[in-house]
C-alpha cells in the first residue's frame, strides 16, 4: 500500500463480520463442537476451529459431514442464534464506522453468515450499514466475488471505488477476486504470512481510526 498525504480516493468501505467488528470466536468455538456431538464426531480446539472458518459453511460442511451437510448446517446456525448475546463489538467499530459515515463514506456488510442471521445481529447492534450481504443471498459465497459484484452494482461503484475490511485468508482473495484493495485487521491471533498478502494491516480496529484520520490510506493498486 502507498501512503500519501492526500485524502482516501476510495468512496465505500466493505466489511467481513465475524471476527472483524465483532468478535465471535466462543460463538463459533461453541456451535462447531456442538454440531460435531451431535453427529458423534469428535470437538476440535479452537486453533481447528479458526482454521476451518477459512472456508464459508456451505463449503467446509459438506467435507465434514458428507450428505448431513445441510441439517448439520441447521445446527450449527440453532447453536449461533441461541448464543448471539454473547456477541461482543470490538473496540472501535462503532467510532470507526460512525467516522466513515460522517465522511460520507458508503458501509456495506458482506460475510458468509447466514444472510437472515447476519442481518439480525447488524440490527442488535444498530450498525449502520448501506447494504449487507450473506451465505444464501447469493449462489455463491467468498471468496468467489458473486457477493461483492453484487453490492458493487446495487452501490453504483467501481471495484477501484472500495477497500474490503477482513481478517483471513479467504477475504483477501474475495477482495483479490475483485479487483479491490483488501485492508487487514491483524490481530495477534491470525498468521501473519496469511495476512501480508493485503494492502494494509493494522493491529486494530483503533490504528485504523488513526489512519482515517490522518488520511493516509490512498490504496491504489491490488497485491
Amino acid at each position: 500500500m502507498k501512503i500519501i498525504n492526500n485524502p482516501p480516493t476510495f468512496k465505500a468501505v466493505f466489511f467481513d463480520w465475524d471476527n472483524t467488528l465483532v468478535d465471535t470466536w466462543p460463538i463459533l468455538f461453541k456451535a462447531t463442537n456442538v454440531t460435531l456431538k451431535h453427529f458423534g464426531l469428535y470437538e476440535v480446539s479452537m486453533e481447528e476451529v479458526k482454521i476451518r472458518a477459512r472456508l464459508s459453511s456451505r463449503e467446509s460442511f459438506p467435507k465434514i459431514f458428507g450428505d448431513n451437510w445441510k441439517e448439520a448446517l441447521a445446527v450449527f446456525y440453532q447453536a449461533i442464534h441461541e448464543n448471539k448475546n454473547d456477541i461482543k463489538l470490538y473496540k472501535g467499530t462503532m467510532p470507526l464506522l460512525q467516522s466513515l459515515k460522517n465522511s460520507g463514506h458508503i458501509i456495506a456488510i458482506i460475510s458468509n453468515k447466514k444472510g437472515d442471521l447476519l442481518r439480525e445481529e447488524i440490527k442488535q447492534f444498530e450498525v449502520p450499514t448501506d447494504l449487507t450481504l450473506g451465505s444464501g443471498d447469493t449462489p455463491f459465497d467468498k471468496p468467489h466475488p458473486e457477493m461483492g459484484l453484487l453490492a458493487l452494482k446495487q452501490l453504483n461503484l467501481q471495484p477501484s471505488e472500495a477497500v474490503y475490511v477482513g481478517d483471513s485468508i479467504t477475504d483477501w482473495l474475495f477482495a483479490k477476486n475483485l479487483n479491490m484493495a483488501a485492508i487487514a485487521i491483524g490481530r495477534d491471533d491470525y498468521d501473519g504470512q496469511l495476512l501480508a498478502r493485503f494492502n494494509s494491516i493494522d493491529e486494530s480496529i483503533e490504528k485504523m481510526i488513526d489512519h482515517l484520520k490522518m488520511k493516509k490510506y490512498h490504496v491504489d493498486s491490488v497485491i
